[in-house]
């Protein structure tokens, strides 16, 4: 009932600005998806245990709704909602859509005023709003792709120059206990970015720093393991490949994207990314670096052709000496393909991205909005993926089978993925996806708790409606 109230609240509030003396204009905009999935061994695992996506059929559904709150050009207000955050929300029969005890959860998404300075260019955007490093591949950055609370600043300085600047605050804990002291609670993050615009070319050099101070550290190791495993197991050392430690955390990044069209209608785009983080111990230390590149023939009507490569470093055979993959904190949308790494159509319908997929190579091919009839179009790929992770390190805490690609296992996904625009705002979706599972089982067997691993391959069929407006 509460969740109702709230509902009709914020309902009312949105008509209620659309008809005030102050002629706020609201705009909406969102996209609600409903998808039907039919998965098989997602995990992997011929004998996996429950809940790894084995043989199973489920329902989901994700709302997410924009409203924009506009004075006039150079101010707006912004509020975004979303029901249906994680795979248990979107669930039909789950947290949000179950038979007479349902949840109803209405998320915050995005809140913040976008504003520029009057009599100037110079624009900010100030609360809780999405941050996506720049990227040219891959749908997102792999380093930082998510919504956080902060300040961006953009100043144009030429036409083909901006600098971008940025402070957030990813986490801070309510200390009143003491029981981590009351210094050093907070993640901080801070970002520069300036994008590059030339006839043919652009490129978008960054650089990021951010430091989590040891009583933040402490609290999300102790208590927050929805944090830690943003920037905890296998990215920041927290966990893994050593042991926990509770010092503060320093790190840093820098990278460029990269896109040119000056060959039209070859289109070549990249992204090169390092990052590294220390602590007080060796062991706390992490860094790593990432290379991606695709290259696009745009000279075709009736289909864009993609040839993708993508590399990122991997772990060493020492496990005292930190880590050797690239730090990260939520990398959200990059994906290569649509099933492995992530980059399904509409909600659940792949493995999806995490930080311990970290430590590959991949080749692939897509042959993208293929189209020969008006409204339908398809999607087709295929992947070969390598770890470049030391095979000594299988049963380690931070190389998880399924996900974690060692020296000695490879994949190869095929994917096809079919689009009907029903409607400009309503299309309807069907994607196919396998992966042929080249893990080394005898290899993994052999690793503490696998004994029981029997490899198999992983199959999907996704299917649903997508309202785009």
């Amino acid at each position: 009932m509460k969740r109702l109230v709230l509902l009709a609240t914020l309902l009312a509030f949105v008509f209620g600005m659309a008809a005030s003396a102050h002629a706020v204009k609201v705009e909406a905009s969102g996209a609600w998806a409903v998808e039907f999935l039919f998965s098989e061994n997602f995990d992997m695992d011929k004998n996996g245990g429950a809940g790894d996506g084995q043989g199973d059929f489920n329902v989901y559904q994700r709302l997410r709704t924009q409203f924009d709150f506009i004075a006039n050009e150079n101010l707006r207000g912004v509020l975004a909602t979303e029901i249906g955050s994680t795979a248990a929300e979107q669930r039909w029969g789950g947290d949000n859509y179950r038979f007479h005890d349902r949840f109803n959860g209405i998320n915050v998404r995005r809140a913040y005023v976008d504003f520029a300075i009057p009599g100037t260019k110079i624009t900010n955007r100030i609360g809780y709003q999405n941050i996506n490093l720049p990227a040219a591949v891959g749908g997102g950055s792999m380093i930082l792709d998510d919504e956080v609370a902060g300040v961006v600043t953009a100043i144009p300085v030429i036409d083909e120059l901006s600098v971008v600047a940025g402070y957030a605050r990813l986490y801070d804990f309510d200390n009143d206990d003491n029981i981590s002291g009351t210094q050093n609670t907070s993640l901080d993050a801070g970002v520069l970015i300036l994008p590059v615009t030339l006839d043919g070319f652009k490129f978008a050099p960054f650089f990021m720093y951010a430091y989590a101070g040891s009583a933040a550290v402490n609290e999300m190791v102790r208590t927050d393991p929805v944090t830690l495993d943003l920037i905890g197991p296998g990215t920041w050392g927290l966990t893994g490949p050593g042991a926990i430690s509770t010092a503060g955390r320093k790190v840093y990044w820098g990278g460029t994207s990269f896109e040119m069209t000056y060959f039209d209608p070859i289109k070549v785009m990249a992204d090169v990314n390092y990052g590294k983080a220390t602590g007080s111990d060796k062991v706390d230390n992490r860094s790593g670096w990432m290379f991606d590149l695709a290259v696009d023939y745009t000279g075709f009507d009736f289909m864009t052709p993609e040839l993708f490569f993508a590399y990122t470093s991997g772990e060493d055979s020492d496990v005292t000496d930190g880590s050797e993959r690239m730090p990260t904190l939520n990398a959200r949308n990059w994906a290569l393909g649509s099933f492995f790494f992530g980059g399904d159509t509409l909600l659940q319908g792949s493995k999806g991205y995490g930080v311990e997929q970290t430590g590959f190579w991949a080749l692939g091919l897509s042959l993208k909005d293929i189209s020969f009839l008006e409204k339908l179009s398809h999607t087709f790929t295929v992947m070969y993926a390598k770890g470049t992770n030391d095979k000594a390190l299988i049963g380690n805490a931070a190389i998880t089978y399924g996900q974690t690609l060692t020296e000695e296992d490879h994949i190869v996904e095929v994917d096809l993925n079919t689009k009907y625009q029903l409607y400009e705002e309503l299309c309807l979706t069907l994607d196919l996806g396998y992966i042929n599972n080249g893990y080394d089982k005898d290899k993994w067997r052999a690793a503490p708790g696998m004994g029981g691993l029997d490899k198999n391959d992983a199959y999907k069929l996704s299917t649903g409606i997508l309202y785009q407006f």
